[in-house]
């Protein structure tokens, strides 16, 4: 028996996959799900979605916020957004241009700090250090 994951966001539905294990990065720390798992429901923060299969390659896809269902082996992801794609020197650049920028707006402030971490976690899922600069912003 497997779990069947399904992963939606606003943008997309990727293909169902077909897992053993799953990981997930819940808002207060990671969950890992195997078959028979209780019903279970919970909010997702930024960090990787790992599926673990002993039939086919593992998979990663680093999200963005979001809720998780599990009940009867199927697991029901809704992101606010999934990364694909990463590209480092985009994201470097996007970081050290939201923190080199002045925001008299505190929304804009707080639109641009959670930009940047979204690409700084992009960052280090791709295993590359966040760029000095991000520190004017709190990363």
């Amino acid at each position: 028996m497997t779990l069947t994951v399904k992963l939606i966001t606003p943008e997309k539905t990727l293909p169902v996959v077909e897992a053993d294990h799953v990981t997930l990065p819940a808002f207060d720390g990671e969950v890992g799900i195997r078959t028979g798992h209780a019903p279970y429901l919970c909010q997702l923060g930024i960090g990787p979605v790992r599926v673990k299969s002993a039939t086919h390659a593992d998979q990663t896809w680093l999200i963005r916020g979001g809720v998780a269902q599990v009940i009867n082996n199927v697991v029901r992801i809704l992101a606010e957004s999934i990364s694909e794609g990463l590209d480092e020197s985009r994201l470097t650049k996007q970081i050290i241009t939201l923190a080199n920028a002045t925001y008299d707006d505190p929304i804009a402030k707080a639109e641009a700090h959670a930009t940047a971490l979204w690409a700084a976690a992009q960052l280090k899922s791709l295993g590359k250090q966040v760029p000095v600069e991000g520190s004017k912003l709190g990363l």
